[in-house]
């Protein structure tokens, strides 16, 4: 017998597939660091000696025991059991902070002097530079960071190489290399100042609201224009199906991705996304980040940022940063935009 549906029934059963096919909602981790960023005493505008040097090149400090207390506390909500320290050569590095400021853009230096309130050179830091954000009443106004001198004891294309390599296992005679440096700026000044630079995007992408405050206990990006159509959540790209291995990819871990095939794809599919570097594609936070250093280091200073292949003797370009391909349109019109600059 032939059945008649009353168009009442094909309407709810539309919207039952509608609603059945709509993809799920994302999911936004709660956030570990809203405290330690809200509140840690360490990082409150009162716990710091105004005013400050003039300009931001002079404002290293020694680690004291209220900033090593901030360390701990984060420390402790990564996991990580070392306890920091003052570096024994703190000297050494806080002399090469004239160099690097002589070599920056005026503009670069605007924003540090703005910004950047306090250095400190430490050990034990458990990566190579840490940022925390300072508030007034709660509101972020400025940032300190924290370097580990014991990982910059390389110039800058081996302390960039070091870095890429912790994501790879390597065998029989595969390597990589990252060229960061001509060879005639291969220094230790220029690996702290894209570390710098890397470090100085998260405070200048919290201050001036270019991405969800760290002490927001869930951060969704998607209402943020830096990260419309790229990022979701800190650990949900818009991309994700692009790359395979993005989740894969772990820096300063026990868990390798196998170079050869696996590595090579790796380099081959980001080539095709908007994540101007490798570290790039880690998380929202370090997009922003790499894109920041990748445009003062590249666009405006003319430096070079490439991965090679190595087997044998023989080396191969594989990968070039996202902020002067194609694919980087968007994010180096973003920061045209930052720093002034016509289209």
């Amino acid at each position: 017998m032939r059945k008649f549906f009353s168009p009442l029934f094909i309407l709810v059963l539309l919207a039952l597939l509608i609603v059945n096919c709509r993809p799920n909602p994302p999911v936004f981790p709660t956030n570990p660091y809203a405290g330690w960023s809200l509140s840690d005493p360490g990082l409150q505008r009162r716990s710091l000696n105004f005013p400050l040097g003039e300009s931001w090149d002079t404002r290293s400090r020694t680690l004291d025991q209220t900033r090593l207390e901030t360390l701990i506390a984060i420390n402790k909500i990564d996991g990580i059991e070392e306890i920091p320290v003052a570096s024994p050569v703190e000297g050494e590095f806080s002399n090469l902070l004239t160099s690097i400021r002589k070599s920056f853009p005026d503009k670069v230096n605007e924003q540090f002097n703005q910004y950047l309130f306090s250095i400190y050179f430490v050990k034990n830091l458990g990566s190579s530079g840490l940022t925390g954000i300072i508030r007034y009443n709660q509101d972020p106004i400025g940032g300190i960071v924290f370097i580990d001198t014991d990982l910059l004891s390389q110039n800058a294309n081996e302390w960039a190489t070091a870095k890429e390599k912790t994501v790879f296992s390597f065998s029989g005679n595969e390597d990589l290399k990252v060229i960061l440096e001509k060879p005639e700026d291969n220094n230790k000044a220029n690996a702290l100042a894209f570390i710098l630079l890397h470090e100085f995007g998260h405070i200048l992408a919290t201050v001036e609201k270019h991405a969800p405050d760290f002490s927001l206990p869930k951060r969704d990006y998607r209402t943020f224009p830096y990260f419309k159509d790229f990022w979701i959540s800190e650990i949900q790209s818009e991309h994700d199906q692009d790359i395979k291995d993005r989740n894969k990819i772990k820096f300063y871990s026990k868990s390798k991705i196998p170079f050869g095939e696996s590595g090579l794809s790796l380099y081959e599919e980001l080539e095709d996304t908007p994540f101007v570097t490798l570290y790039a594609a880690t998380n929202a936070d370090d997009s922003f980040s790499e894109a920041y250093a990748s445009f003062v280091h590249i666009v405006l200073q003319g430096k070079p940022y490439e991965v090679l292949a190595i087997k044998g003797n023989e080396s191969k370009k594989i990968f070039e940063n996202g902020i002067i391909r194609s694919e980087g349109k968007s994010q180096k019109l973003y920061f045209n935009k930052i720093f002034g600059i016509k289209d």
